[in-house]
């Protein structure tokens, strides 16, 4: 880097309010962990002041419609000048086109669906005015990919999302955990017809996937589509950012999937603050 400070964006981490955070840990069976390690505010800031991270992005989760504005308006209040939020959304909630407004009108950076925790297929024909207005709104998208630790019929790979991307022709559309490979990989899953507004993020690779198999997917799908994400607290920033950094490809790539990508993205969002 030339002694040029490295810009990092996490483009993927989950905090939650402090009644909440303990039960929010159940899903990775650490409910017990010591509290500097729960998903709260203030240990993920500590955490981006010891590994120099300029940016986290929360991705809220909405597993059902009627958590729907609580979520929201935490992930909203959370948010400071290096803590941005996207919003989560329910497909299945009612007036779906007026709460796409209003996330907006909160100034959230994106939209991010989890079909396995809210049981949906976003594949259906019924929510293609939804994609269509997320498109009209130019609102980046960030999806849970893969398995979410147990089988469920909900499961997104890239073939799916080859179904959707149809109506997302003008945003970001990010595929969380590499596109399922750094959770549960489903053999077969190709990422080549995916078209170049598709991006992937590394959260939980460093945990889960073998950093050849992330060397050969990277590669393919190129590392200008390939984002740092953390997945804070169930993965570490400490362990994502090594992770890459270890990694054989050059250091103007590393630096492009630790923040450069990222803020390709979310510059005018990261600007106006």
């Amino acid at each position: 880097m030339n002694g040029e400070k490295q810009l990092i964006i996490d483009i993927h981490t989950h905090i939650y309010p402090v009644a909440l955070a303990r039960r929010a840990m159940k899903v990775a069976g650490r409910e017990h962990d010591d509290a500097s390690k729960l998903p709260i505010r203030e240990n993920l800031l500590d955490r981006m002041k010891e590994e120099d991270v300029f940016l986290s992005v929360i991705q809220p989760v909405v597993t059902k419609p009627a958590n729907q504005t609580d979520v929201n308006r935490f992930a909203r209040e959370v948010m400071r000048p290096n803590l941005l939020s996207f919003g989560g959304l329910h497909p299945d909630c009612e007036h779906v086109i007026e709460e796409i407004e209003k996330l907006k009108d909160m100034g959230m950076a994106g939209i991010k669906f989890h079909p396995p925790f809210q049981q949906v297929d976003l594949t259906e024909e019924r929510y293609q005015d939804m994609w269509r207005h997320i498109n009209h709104l130019r609102f980046p998208v960030l999806i849970h990919c893969g398995s979410a630790r147990m089988e469920r019929p909900f499961d997104l790979y890239p073939s799916g999302v080859e179904k959707l991307i149809r109506y997302l022709p003008d945003v970001p559309v990010i595929l969380a955990h590499m596109g399922g490979r750094s959770m549960e990989p489903k053999e077969g899953e190709s990422l080549a017809n995916l078209p170049e507004n598709v991006f992937l993020d590394t959260a939980m690779s460093a945990e889960r996937q073998d950093p050849a198999d992330f060397f050969r997917i990277a590669s393919e799908f190129g590392p200008a589509r390939v984002l740092f994400g953390s997945d804070f607290p169930y993965g570490s920033e400490k362990a994502a950012i090594a992770y890459i950094r270890n990694s054989a490809f050059s250091e103007a790539e590393k630096a492009m999937m630790l923040g450069g990508n990222a803020l390709r993205i979310l510059g005018d969002q990261i600007r106006r603050r």
